[in-house]
């Protein structure tokens, strides 16, 4: 397929998608559902020009401007509030759900080790602050709950990715620490917070000095703090979500 047929299709893809959302407000559905199954829809139709694109692009360049949009309206007086209980559904919750992964798996697939089940666990175990949001604004829940599960799930990528990673490692090892594991939980959440208003603090200041580049500052901004905490010398790779800058 050549670049022209390529932009045609994209066209028609975007077109698509405001038809879904479109069709998703008509029904009162979450938007999210709509462009689910919509992709879905689109994949079973035979013919459809297949259009190959790096999954970790799409990682890199859409999801940090979604997740900082998440980050930047929420109620940060309704989160200090309730910090404890965000805390604890981030830890316990993400801890409880990757065991719960894991026995099922062991219990399906006895044959591979636990490591590998837990592994899973923790890839599906942290709820995504983008999905949280889409389908919370269509509910109508108590401001303290709606305040836990979007604060949580701001927050949870931490517990999450120290679970994989040392789930990956006990696989190939056979060896875990539960002191280093927390350890790196510690340092990852700090280490990720401290980027991130860092990166916060140098967008400000620029905002205030070039007032009509709000946009584009503020898209570069949590474009770097991903960029910075994915590079593989530092110590809290992976801690994407770019909740410090928006909150800053």
């Amino acid at each position: 397929m050549n670049s022209e047929t390529t932009y045609e299709f994209l066209v028609l893809l975007l077109m698509a998608t405001v038809l879904l959302e479109l069709v998703a407000r008509r029904l009162r559905l979450p938007p999210a559902a709509a462009l689910i199954v919509g992709g879905l829809t689109l994949a079973l139709i035979p013919g459809v020009p297949a259009i190959d694109i790096d999954p970790g692009l799409i990682m890199l360049v859409f999801l940090p401007p979604l997740l900082m949009r998440s980050a930047y309206y929420t109620v940060w007086g309704d989160f200090k509030r309730y910090v404890g209980g965000i805390v604890s559904l981030a830890l316990g919750a993400v801890a409880f759900t990757t065991l719960a992964v894991g026995v099922v798996f062991h219990l399906l697939l006895p044959g591979l080790p636990w490591s590998v089940g837990f592994a899973l666990g923790a890839i599906v175990s942290p709820p995504d602050a983008v999905a949280a949001g889409a389908i919370l604004e269509r509910l109508h829940l108590p401001s303290r709950i709606t305040a836990l599960l979007e604060g949580e799930s701001l927050v949870n990528d931490a517990s999450g990715l120290v679970l994989l990673r040392f789930s990956v490692a006990a696989t190939l090892t056979g060896a875990f620490s539960l002191t280093h594991a927390l350890t790196s939980l510690v340092w990852v959440t700090l280490g990720g917070i401290a980027v991130g208003l860092s990166i916060g603090w140098v967008g400000l200041t620029v905002i205030r000095r070039l007032r009509d580049s709000e946009l584009i500052i503020t898209s570069t901004c949590c474009w770097q703090h991903c960029l910075t905490s994915q590079q593989r010398n530092s110590k809290v790779r992976g801690s994407c979500p770019p909740s410090a800058p928006a909150c800053y």
